[in-house]
């Protein structure tokens, strides 16, 4: 058994995360982000944090997008359930890889 203490996930606690590649995006950081909260607002969940990657492709390695890894660690920091994007292509654009 390990001693180190870790932060309960909370289901109604969620990390954001937005990503664009370029500034010519149909679905720009407001945008997303405004999608992610109205999401958040209907489903009764709190976003305690937002991390962002601009100018970053979805097909990069994650060493490559500190924000995703930032939002990663976040969910533990903040004892989030939930790590949330506008769509999954945000993510990832790989479907593996998202997964």
């Amino acid at each position: 058994m390990s001693n180190r203490k870790t932060a309960r996930q909370n289901a109604h606690t969620a990390i954001g995360y937005v990503r664009v590649s370029t500034d010519r995006q149909d679905l720009g950081p407001d945008a997303q982000r405004a999608a992610i909260a109205a999401w958040a607002t209907r489903s009764g969940v709190q976003i305690v944090a937002w991390h962002e990657d601009r100018g970053v492709s979805g097909a990069a390695a994650l060493d490559r997008r500190p924000g995703l890894l930032a939002a990663i660690d976040a969910l533990a920091a903040h004892g989030a359930g939930v790590l949330v994007v506008a769509k999954r292509d945000r993510l990832a654009r790989d479907v593996v890889a998202a997964a």
